[in-house]
């Protein structure tokens, strides 16, 4: 959860994809794993950022049920 909220806060502020992957995983394993044609890491980054989203935008209440 903790990843999902500092994927949506950086996006919020207007990071790119590649930004919030850094800023979270470390430059070294997105020099390394970016451009890989499988796109783990910017398929994981994608969903960190939709699932933030979705819960801004009312899932949270989900968590309070």
């Amino acid at each position: 959860m903790t990843f999902v909220l500092r994927a949506l806060d950086e996006s919020l502020a207007g990071a790119s994809h590649r930004e919030i992957a850094e800023a979270l995983m470390g430059e070294g394993r997105v020099h390394s794993d970016w451009n890989d044609p499988r796109d783990h890491l910017r398929d994981r980054i994608r969903r960190a950022v939709s699932r933030g989203r979705a819960l801004m935008d009312g899932g949270y209440r989900d968590f309070l049920v």
